[in-house]
């Protein structure tokens, strides 16, 4: 008796942000850090930064932070 081929069942990969909802979200990490942070709007030097940051953090996706690793690892 052979055995059923079993199919694989796929899932559709989810797609990218589109650029403007990219740009939406990345705008409001960005707020929210400086509101955070205390940088006002004036301080367009600083929010520049922040802003870089937020978007290299955004190109590289999700990370865990190495102390929740550890913790993860010592528990």
């Amino acid at each position: 008796m052979s055995r059923p081929t079993q199919t694989t069942v796929r899932r559709p990969v989810p797609a990218p942000p589109r650029p403007s909802e990219a740009r939406d979200a990345i705008r409001e990490v960005v707020e929210a850090v400086c509101s955070e942070l205390g940088v006002s709007a004036r301080e367009r030097v600083r929010r520049a930064a922040i802003e870089q940051r937020v978007l290299v953090a955004y190109k590289r996706g999700p990370r865990q932070p190495l102390d929740l690793v550890q913790a993860g690892l010592d528990g």
